[in-house]
């Protein structure tokens, strides 16, 4: 009894999000990872640290390689409950077709221009096909066009009858497929955007994924409910663009800060669960729940407010 006492306060500990010394994740992912030789491979590189220091160095050593790097950004860091967050998207394209292997490349943590601290990523595997398939590479050549003695007039009967058959075929099987599948009675109308989120969300709390410590597979499920009200109501594509790429698009299309400070809050920490093995606790969950219920509750006195101020043609 005596030996678990120690392992699950330490547990507790990291739970509850209280840093015990210097503490810092590496994590890196490629997409996608099946592409034609000469596309762009995206390699995102994640560090979540509470070390001191001034600049992230990412050691990408190109020579001898297979792949160049075609372009390279860093993100402005975010700071959340005492860590620093650092994201870099790295743009590379292969030029040798087969499965390769990027990585392991060495992260560095400098301040004042002196490394503080060195970490390894891990391998990530990218496939590279050819552009031909493989039928194009052996290709018969064209048979010449066969001599046909006379005037080919003669079968035009036969070309009209064909084509009455096929019209023919077509008729008979539509009429059967509505004798065999009659028309089904108009269902309920489609849940609007904000009804939808709200079910979506409250079904999800209901779960209690988070007790039941399966916080990566609430995460999982939470980001594709928030994206596709997103789609619905914004009418852009979240479920295809990554979550820098949609808090960009919601700008453009949103101006209220709170709204997107929240929409953020919970991508990003998602994010950070899915991919950098995050784990926020108790008050994480709590976090979450109360910025769900105040994203519902902005969008709720939005549509209370437009529907106050409508005014029908009638009146």
């Amino acid at each position: 009894m005596k030996r678990l006492i120690l392992p699950a306060l330490l547990l507790s500990a990291l739970v509850l999000s209280i840093p015990l010394g210097a503490k810092t994740q590496v994590s890196i992912s490629a997409g996608p990872s099946r592409v034609t030789i000469g596309d762009p491979v995206t390699l995102r590189v994640i560090v979540q640290t509470n070390t001191a220091h001034d600049t992230l160095q990412i050691d990408l050593d190109e020579e001898g390689k297979s792949w160049k790097i075609l372009n390279r950004e860093e993100l402005p860091q975010k700071d959340m409950d005492g860590f620093v967050i650092r994201e870099t998207h790295i743009s590379v394209a292969f030029f040798q077709t087969g499965s390769h292997t990027l990585g392991p490349f060495h992260v560095k943590l400098l301040r004042n221009g002196r490394a503080v601290e060195e970490h390894a990523t891990r391998t990530v595997p990218v496939s590279i096909d050819s552009v031909l398939r493989k039928s194009d590479t052996d290709i018969a050549p064209l048979k010449g066009p066969l001599p046909i003695p006379g005037s080919p007039g003669y079968l035009l009967p036969w070309l009209a009858g064909i084509v009455l058959l096929v019209l023919l075929a077509f008729l008979a099987r539509h009429l059967w497929k509505r004798y065999r599948h009659p028309l089904s009675p108009p269902g309920p109308p489609p849940l609007s955007p904000l009804e939808e989120l709200q079910n979506g969300l409250r079904n999800l709390m209901k779960q209690g994924l988070f007790g039941r410590g399966r916080v990566r597979e609430f995460c999982l499920r939470l980001t594709p409910i928030i994206k596709r009200f997103l789609n619905r109501n914004y009418n852009f594509n979240a479920e295809d663009l990554t979550s820098t790429e949609t808090l960009a698009l919601l700008s453009e299309k949103d101006t209220d800060p709170i709204l997107i400070d929240i929409i953020s809050l919970l991508l990003d920490l998602s994010d950070r669960v899915k991919f950098a093995r995050f784990q926020p606790g108790p008050p994480g969950e709590a976090k979450l729940e109360a910025a769900m219920n105040e994203l519902v509750e902005i969008y709720r006195q939005r549509e209370a407010l437009e529907k106050e101020s409508y005014v029908s043609p009638a009146e």
